[in-house]
Formats: C-alpha cells, structure tokens, sequence
C-alpha cells in the first residue's frame, strides 16, 4: 500500500469520525453524508484488495460511480427546497441506476473498462446540482455566516471534485494515447490524489458545521 493510499484512508477514518461523533447533531442530508463516508472508505479498503490480488481495480470504480451519486444526490434532495428540483434528483437516480447496470454489463465491461460513459454524466450532474443550490442558497438567503453553514461547504466540495475531476479525465485521456516519462505519470497521481484529500477535507468541514439546532433544511 502506497503513503498516498495510507492517506487517503486516514483521512477517510477522519471525516467518518467527525461524521460519527456529531451523527446526533446533523440534519438529514448530513446524516446521508456520513454513510457515503462509510461507503467510500469500505470501497477505498476494497480497491486496494483488488488492485493487489486481479492488478486492476475497474469493479470497484464501477461500484464507486454509483454508490457516490446515490448518496451526494439524496444528500442534494434533503438539502433543496423546491419541490420540482426534488423530482427531477429522484428520477435522476432511477435512470442512473438503471443505466449502471446497462453499462456495466454490456457497454463497459465491470471487470474490464473504466465506466466513463457513466463517470462523465454524473460528473455533469453534481455540477448541475451545485449550481442550482447556489441559486437557490441566493434566493432563501439563512441568517447565518456563509461559512459557518454546512450547506455551503458540500456544494463546494462537490463542484470542486466535479469540475476538477472532468480536468483529470482529459488528462488520463491524453496519457493513454501519448507516451510520457514516468515523471509526468507521477504528477497526475499525485494530482488525482490531492483533488480526492481536498474533496474529503471540505466534505469534513460540511459535518464540522452542520448542527440541526441551527440549521434549517426542507425535507
């Protein structure tokens, strides 16, 4: 295991337990949020397993793809208020889900090909998501500091990662089809890595600020 592997999973065990600690205290999408942690984590463990035991990881990236955009759109259903934008994150979900296991099992091979054919639409979606709550966060304005709310800090952990992560899918696009020094090769791992540690610090900080007591949210 890797020391940027070792790091990402303590930092994942971080945020969970930041998570953990204040599950009494979190509003409903918070609560969501924790379990996504769980998720992530169970699957960062798995990834490594499968990298060390079938040298590649493609079933995990699959199960990782869904898993996220289940738990970060319900965490957007509970966050927003207008009922029309709840309907279309639902059936968001439904025909993500349908199309995940029409990709994994014909389009793009779980154990096989990266799923990018579903990576790239959810990518554009978290975009589109954050984007509408930054609308809607103008329209409801809370009484509160902007960076003292929970809600603030998920959305810009997730346009971050969305908008950065659509960054690394072209560069991985373009390191397929050229050859480079192994040098070059290393940046974009690194890069891949600080654009996951700084996703889960802010996710982290969600949950540090989020408290049901003062928050309020439309479920």
């Amino acid at each position: 295991m890797s020391n940027l592997t070792i790091i990402y999973d303590f930092l994942l065990t971080t945020v969970l337990g930041i998570g953990f600690l204040r599950y009494k205290k979190l509003t409903v999408p918070f609560k969501i949020l924790t379990l996504s942690v769980i998720a992530t984590l169970l699957l960062a463990i798995l990834n490594q397993i499968s990298i060390n035991r079938y040298k590649h990881n493609y079933p995990i990236l699959h199960l990782e793809c869904i898993t996220g955009y289940i738990f970060y759109s319900l965490t957007y259903y509970y966050l927003f208020k207008d009922k029309k934008i709840k309907k279309l994150i639902l059936i968001s979900i439904a025909i993500v889900t349908v199309f995940f296991f029409i990709n994994a099992l014909f389009l793009q091979p779980f154990n096989k090909v990266f799923p990018s054919n579903l990576y790239l639409p959810t990518q554009a979606l978290y975009a589109f998501f954050s984007l509408l709550l930054f609308r809607e966060m103008l329209q409801y304005p809370l009484k509160i500091n902007i960076i003292k709310q929970s809600s603030f800090w998920f959305n810009i952990a997730i346009l971050f990662y969305a908008t950065t992560m659509f960054f690394m899918m072209g560069l991985s696009n373009y390191l397929g089809e050229h050859k480079h020094s192994p040098n070059f090769i290393s940046f974009a791992l690194y890069l891949w890595y600080f654009i996951l540690y700084a996703f889960h610090v802010l996710i982290g900080v969600s949950l540090l600020t989020n408290n049901k007591e003062i928050t309020t949210t439309d479920a």
